[in-house]
């Protein structure tokens, strides 16, 4: 939403969108809960994840500390490289049948969608975290 209040279709005024709401390498919806009009803020889903060292060097020095990267961006910045961290203690369990299993943490951490039909796959078929995924971060249930 911009500052005057449209939702940015053209309503003819010059006013930009609320400071944070906005990636400032791509210029789209970052859907950072702390720049949000919410009452609850909870913690931002980009606090959930490593942020690839050369996305952080794109980033303009103004931005820094100020608007968060949207989640498009980190995600296709991971799947160029093909980023996998190493699972921590409760980003994983194994199925009785012996399978390894990553947890939603852990997806949302590595921050992408492999494609491979996860059990725990937080994304939606856009490869954005779903919504009820970012309330339940928002919540401290992640």
């Amino acid at each position: 939403m911009s500052a005057c209040g449209s939702n940015g279709s053209g309503c003819g005024c010059s006013a930009s969108p609320r400071e944070g709401t906005v990636c400032p390498l791509c210029g789209g919806p970052n859907a950072c809960p702390l720049a949000s009009d919410a009452t609850y803020k909870g913690s931002c889903w980009c606090m959930q994840l490593d942020m690839p060292e050369e996305l952080m060097k794109r980033l303009p020095e103004e931005s820094r500390g100020r608007s968060c990267i949207c989640h498009r961006c980190v995600a296709e910045a991971r799947r160029t490289e093909r980023w996998m961290p190493r699972a921590k203690a409760g980003e994983f369990y194994f199925t009785e049948d012996g399978r390894f299993v990553f947890t939603q943490r852990y997806h949302l951490r590595r921050g992408y969608c492999c494609g491979n039909g996860c059990r725990h796959c937080p994304f939606d078929e856009a490869g954005r975290p779903r919504a009820e995924v970012l309330e339940s971060i928002a919540g401290g249930a992640v």
